[in-house]
């Protein structure tokens, strides 16, 4: 196990965002190695991942918790959405500097263009193509928006459609910008993510715009992913934090592709979800 340096006197808020980040790249945590981490007690600890068990963020195991992990071992959007929470509203906000009213803009389904499409909602005479259902659902009732949702399977992890249905849509539309996210970045391969549906969606979308952005906070520049969906040549430019490594952002300037870096801002208040798409699906399914 790589040893990690202390952190102590995080907030309880601060020790959960940290449990759940390390649980992005780890099946599970133990409490002792906790307690360590940040000089608490056990028993604070305890209580920390029970809030966590709590919100169906974490499944409790002896000794610790586990990730909640759904489909080709994808940690699950609600989980995704509480990790580097001011980095993603600063990416997003950037981004939505960059859309112009009476744009068609498309989104995917990574919880950073969710953040994005929050920040749309104040935007004017805007068509908003995208795969996830709850960007969708987040601009569903803003004024002036046109919400196109591109149809197709329903995968549960991450509340998005994919499949043919969705990228005959795409193929037989032109979107000025499009906004993509990522689970890791390469300069030979380009963005990457984990699942070949979503790959292909992702890539259809790419195909559909004028201009190509990666969102994506700094933690994606140490990553690689499976398959890989926008070369560096087809990018327009790439949004993330002041966390990104140097040496890899010069490299991508000096590719040509423009890269905007933004200071994350103060904590904030998690935003208040849309409404529980995953139990309606399920009690959907119990009645019927």
């Amino acid at each position: 196990m790589q040893e990690r340096e202390s952190v102590p006197n995080f907030s309880q808020q601060e020790r959960m965002d940290e449990i759940l980040r390390m649980l992005e790249a780890r099946d599970s945590v133990q409490v002792a190695e906790l307690a360590e981490l940040f000089s608490i007690s056990e028993v604070t600890v305890r209580s920390d991942l029970g809030s966590l068990a709590k919100q169906g963020l974490v499944a409790r195991v002896r000794g610790g918790v586990r990730a909640i992990r759904q489909g080709n071992s994808e940690v699950g959007f609600d989980l995704r959405l509480r990790l580097d929470v001011e980095r993603k509203r600063a990416i997003a906000r950037a981004a939505a500097a960059m859309v112009d009213e009476g744009d068609a803009v498309a989104l995917d389904s990574s919880t950073t263009a969710y953040y994005l499409a929050l920040e749309l909602r104040a935007k004017r005479e805007l068509v908003v193509v995208t795969n996830g259902l709850l960007v969708a659902t987040a601009l569903a009732d803003a004024p002036g928006i046109t919400v196109v949702v591109t149809g197709g399977m329903l995968r549960l992890s991450a509340m998005s459609l994919v499949g043919d249905l969705g990228t005959d849509v795409l193929r037989t539309t032109r979107i000025n910008k499009g906004f993509l996210g990522a689970r890791g970045i390469s300069l030979e391969r380009g963005l990457m993510d984990l699942n070949p549906d979503e790959v292909r969606i992702k890539q259809e979308m790419a195909d559909a715009c004028e201009q190509v952005y990666g969102i994506f906070d700094g933690s994606k520049w140490h990553r690689s992913a499976l398959l890989a969906f926008v070369m560096a040549d087809d990018l327009t430019g790439i949004i993330t934090d002041s966390s990104a490594p140097t040496a890899e952002v010069d490299a991508w300037r000096e590719a040509g592709v423009e890269v905007m870096m933004v200071d994350p801002g103060p904590r904030e208040p998690l935003p208040i979800r849309p409404r529980d798409l995953r139990r309606a699906v399920r009690n959907d399914e119990a009645v019927g």
